[in-house]
């Protein structure tokens, strides 16, 4: 059963949401309303993001060396959809770079990326790196030409979070973000 054919919530579970939101509403400070409205935005996606990470889960139940219905490749581009963050933290809809080892991508339920901001033309080369479509394999493009990977900001994300698959890298430009990330964590 997919997550769209799933049944709205019942009176009592509707209830019990809306009083916590009341109680959530008292204790909020006038900070940021655009944050708070993007969260409660984010909700229904973060719901379906959450029931297809566990239907994957379901699937490898009691079997510690089955295949993740999702196997992304080392260099690979996703679009990825990263719920509202804190403060500086990346957030919304952005396209981010496999960076986990295949076997990882091949079993574990979750991914190491670095995400991909646009503005390629402005860098910092201490913790950022260029990536043009003559950067990715094949026909592919960016939606941001040039566009910058953020090294500082490695994440770790459910693979339920990864979108449409944009493209990969050229072996070089992995090789790059390699030695970035080993200075990055001062490996």
């Amino acid at each position: 059963m997919s997550y769209k054919n799933l049944n709205g919530l019942d009176e009592t579970n509707k209830i019990t949401i809306l009083s916590m939101f009341n109680g959530i509403l008292s204790n909020i400070k006038n900070t940021s309303v655009g944050k708070i409205t993007d969260i409660i935005k984010d909700i229904p996606a973060t719901c379906r993001m959450h029931y297809n990470s566990y239907q994957y889960s379901l699937s490898k139940k009691n079997t510690y060396n089955k295949i993740h219905p999702i196997v992304p490749i080392k260099g690979e581009i996703y679009n990825a959809f990263i719920t509202v963050g804190v403060g500086k933290e990346l957030c919304g809809a952005h396209p981010v770079v496999i960076m986990q080892n295949q076997s990882q991508n091949m079993h574990a339920d979750k991914v190491n990326v670095l995400p991909i901001e646009g503005n390629g033309n402005k860098i910092n080369p201490k913790y950022q790196v260029q990536i043009t479509n003559d950067d990715l394999e094949g026909d592919n493009i960016l939606t941001k030409n040039p566009s910058r990977v953020i090294i500082s900001d490695i994440l770790t994300i459910d693979k339920a979070r990864l979108g449409v698959k944009v493209g990969k890298l050229k072996e070089e430009k992995i090789k790059i973000l390699n030695e970035k990330v080993k200075i990055q964590l001062d490996l």
